[in-house]
């Protein structure tokens, strides 16, 4: 080291000292000169003025890179809507007047399919009695033609009577002499006569009368006469229709000047006296 060196250290050294004496008693001074201020200020106190600023508080955390990107964050919530008792008010009577125009909806709806299901109804109902009304008229014309057809004089017709055979009956239409002695024509004739005697009540609707048949047995004697008391052996389901067939055979019976024919061939003559008959009395056929 030179002699130059170390005179600029010594001299630098001094130096040194001399600020930190200056230092030191300015530092004295003022804590001096505050002490004073401090007993002056307890002798006259005056309230103290504390001027509040809120600021942003820094976060704990690490501390981001110098030249990092801005992170991105995720904006906050918004606030939710304010709601006073009025606009609550408001959505209870909206509420409420959706819910009466809905119930009022389905009632105009539930009345408007009834109508339309009652009105199927009488659709159907009229068609029904329309389709009776045909039939009744049908019936009624074809019944009135048989009658006019039946009480037809032509005077073409020979005044001589139609050929026949001597042991046939005025209902009779067969002009071949085995018809004497055929079971099915005997039966038909039979049962051609009791019908003629059977008269259905007359509240027995003609509907219901066409569609009813019952069926009897019964025998008879030599002459021609119903012993006994007929049997039901079918009943027709209708009891007023049922008791009309009776009474329709009984008329044959004992007393009466009616009387059925018996069979020409003797054969059939023995078995019908033996076993009787069994005759359907017709609803279309009777009076």
């Amino acid at each position: 080291m030179s002699i130059a060196t170390a005179h600029e250290d010594t001299g630098l050294q001094a130096a040194a000292s001399a600020s930190a004496l200056v230092i030191n008693g300015l530092i004295f001074a003022a804590m001096v000169w505050a002490g004073l201020t401090t007993e002056v200020a307890e002798e006259n106190p005056e309230p103290p003025a504390i001027d509040v600023t809120l600021a942003e508080l820094p976060r704990l955390g690490k501390e981001p890179e110098p030249n990092a990107l801005p992170r991105i964050t995720k904006p906050p919530a918004p606030p939710p809507p304010e709601t006073d008792t009025a606009s609550l008010s408001r959505e209870i009577k909206e509420e409420q007047e959706e819910k009466k125009a809905e119930e009022e909806e389905k009632k105009q709806r539930e009345l408007a399919e009834e109508k339309k299901r009652l009105e199927e109804e009488q659709r159907k109902k009229e068609e029904l009695e329309e389709r009776q009304r045909k039939r009744k008229e049908a019936r009624e014309r074809k019944r009135a033609m048989q009658d006019a057809l039946r009480n037809l004089d032509d005077p073409r017709a020979d005044e001589e009577d139609a050929p026949g055979l001597k042991e046939g009956v005025p209902e009779g239409t067969s002009t071949d002499p085995n018809s004497l002695y055929n079971k099915q024509v005997y039966a038909s004739l039979v049962k051609t006569m009791l019908q003629r005697q059977f008269k259905v009540p007359a509240n027995i609707p003609a509907d219901e009368r066409n569609r009813l048949r019952a069926t009897l047995q019964f025998s008879i004697d030599e002459g021609g006469k119903v012993k006994g008391e007929p049997k039901m052996s079918r009943a027709s389901g209708n009891k007023f229709f049922d008791d009309a067939a009776l009474a329709a055979v009984r008329r044959f019976g004992p007393g009466s000047a009616l009387k059925l024919p018996l069979p020409k061939d003797a054969s059939l003559r023995k078995t019908v006296l033996h076993t009787g008959l069994t005759v359907t009395m017709d609803g279309k056929q009777a009076q």
